[in-house]
Parts: C-alpha cells; structure tokens; sequence
C-alpha cells in the first residue's frame, strides 16, 4: 500500500439534480388537458329552466286522410 502524500483525494461531492426546464411546462399541459376531458364528459343537468311551464297541448294535423275502407265494405 502507498501512502503516497501527493495523492489526489476522491471527489465525493454530488452534482445537484437539475430538472429539466420544459417539464413544468409538460405538467401544466397534463393538467388543462385533464380539465379538459372532464369538462368535457361530465354529466351536465338539464339546461332548461325548472320553473317554465311545461308545453303539454299537442297539435293536431293539419289535414286528415280517411282510414282506408277494406272491400268488403264497399
């Protein structure tokens, strides 16, 4: 074994870890994206106003076809 004095010590410092400068940006994205989606599918109520009346006459024909008579009955 050397005991050499002039030897270098190992480097034991640790590099910061450093992220990288587009993924807030992917992050941000994810989240609008997400938003989105559910924006998108969720299940929305009825857009009607609960307090209008509701519509319950019905219209009849305007012209009216006879029933169609078998030949036995003419």
């Amino acid at each position: 074994m050397s005991n050499d004095i002039n030897k270098r010590a190992p480097d034991l410092r640790t590099t910061p870890v450093r992220r990288q400068p587009w993924m807030p940006w992917v992050v941000i994205l994810g989240i609008i994206v997400v938003a989105a989606l559910a924006w998108a599918f969720w299940p929305h109520t009825s857009t009607t106003n609960p307090n209008a009346p509701a519509q319950t006459t019905t219209t009849q024909p305007t012209t009216t076809t006879p029933p169609a008579k078998t030949p036995a009955q003419q």
